[in-house]
């Protein structure tokens, strides 16, 4: 970068015409002629500079003969390629291909903590028009009762980090200790999970919430040992059907005598249906890709991805501030512009259109009944009970056989495939993963 320009217009600079200066050095041209002749002039003096450059210790080739030879170039009136010899060729062929074995750059946006630090006005009211009194820097008193200044050498972020990260800090670690298990059991120990203050509820089992908390940070602040913890539990582990006398006594499930049914997130359920049809593409790590969208807006930098993602992983979909994924969106994903440690739960006609109409959902049914179909089972319920294992892991019972296997001679029927055609039909068995799809087990966890 050699210099930064600053304007107040809409559009981005126009492109300098430092090169044009060349033609008109010396007396005016007075004809079309002489005008003709200084274009050839500026164009030789370009093409010297550039020829001269291979040869030259410090390169006479100046930004303005690049500019030059682009446009000569550009409308034909130069060639680098007719008249270039096998060797050169050769050298620009094998420079091509390097140059494509170059990976692309990788930024990665960072902040560093350079200087001194200074202290900064309070903002009234939060409007930064409006400046009261200079705050020091120091730990928030409404989380640890007393005005406690930092010791800082900085901007004092690293000092504050380290106090919301101490093992004598018991909220950073009852917060996360919470996050955690509201995630395995659908609520938290604290239900209000981003709010432990004086407006959020009570913990269900507060003795349970410390011990958990002063495990965690016994263990480095493990999540995974955490996770191992509440995953192993006999309570974890219950099942979700109701009990009327359990039920009387707990009607909220507070005190979990059952596991908690709920929705699969936005995320899961659509990797679910990646999962099964065969398209899930487990790689690590990569871009992200845009979603598929029914609009593009390149305006707000919303561009349309592949309908599956190319089969990537949900967690590898591009979020943009403006607009979620439609898809995602649909089943409750928090805006991009805010942080939610509890996500909203609804069951709105929007999503049951989305599991009967989507683009995305019928694609994956019809690869779900492609690969079904490639495998070549030998009868009707040996396929239905090879789908529910792969859908809702575990077998079909007697009724859900029988009834599934009703609707494959109605789907046959409807298709006109002849009965003894119906299990190689593509179009018989998309219908029946189409089906499977919208069975309320494979969008919740009992």
């Amino acid at each position: 970068m050699t210099r930064a320009v600053l304007h107040d217009g809409k559009e981005p600079p126009r492109a300098e015409l430092v090169h044009m200066r060349r033609l008109f050095r010396g007396v005016v041209p007075t004809s079309v002629v002489e005008l003709a002749a200084r274009y050839t002039d500026a164009a030789r003096q370009a093409v010297r500079a550039w020829s001269a450059e291979g040869t030259s210790a410090s390169g006479g080739t100046s930004d303005a003969d690049v500019r030059w030879i682009s446009w000569l170039l550009g409308n034909g009136l130069l060639t680098n390629s007719t008249q270039a010899t096998v060797s050169i060729r050769e050298l620009l062929a094998r420079y091509r291909e390097v140059e494509r074995q170059i990976p692309s750059p990788k930024i990665v946006a960072s902040m560093a903590d350079l200087g001194a630090g200074f202290d900064v006005p309070l903002k009234v009211r939060g409007d930064p028009e409006e400046l009261g009194e200079v705050v020091p820097r120091r730990y928030l008193e409404v989380l640890c009762g007393t005005d406690r200044a930092l010791e800082v050498r900085g901007s004092g972020r690293r000092e504050l980090a380290e106090l919301i990260a101490s093992p004598k800090n018991p909220l950073t670690a009852r917060v996360m200790v919470n996050r955690v298990w509201h995630h395995f059991f659908g609520t938290g120990i604290v239900k209000t999970v981003d709010d432990f203050g004086q407006v959020g509820e009570r913990p269900s089992h507060p003795r349970l919430l410390d011990y958990l908390a002063g495990r965690f940070v016994k263990e480095g602040w493990s999540v995974k040992k955490l996770v191992r913890c509440l995953v192993l539990t006999r309570t974890y582990r219950m099942a979700s059907s109701q009990r009327a006398d359990a039920t009387a006594v707990d009607p909220d499930n507070r005190l979990l005598h059952r596991q908690p049914l709920r929705r699969l997130e936005a995320e899961a359920i659509r990797d679910a249906m990646l999962s099964v049809s065969g398209r899930l593409d487990r790689t690590l790590y990569g871009r992200s890709i845009h979603p598929h969208r029914f609009k593009e807006r390149p305006s707000r930098r919303l561009f349309c991805g592949p309908l599956d993602g190319d089969g990537r992983r949900s967690i590898y979909t591009k979020v943009t501030l403006t607009e979620e994924p439609p898809f995602l969106a649909v089943f409750n994903l928090p805006e991009p512009k805010e942080a939610r440690g509890r996500r909203d739960r609804t069951n709105v006609p929007a999503q049951a259109l989305t599991l009967l109409n989507d683009p995305f959902v019928l694609r994956q049914a019809e690869a779900w009944a492609a690969r079904i179909v490639a495998e070549g089972d030998l009868s009707v319920s040996s396929r239905i009970e090879r789908m529910f294992l792969l859908a809702l892991g575990r077998p079909a019972n007697l009724p859900e056989t029988e009834r599934f296997e009703r609707a494959v001679a109605g789907f046959a029927t409807l298709h006109g495939v002849p009965p003894e055609e119906a299990l190689t039909s593509a179009r018989v068995w998309k219908d029946v993963a189409h089906a499977i799809f919208n069975v309320k087990e494979f969008l919740y966890i009992r």
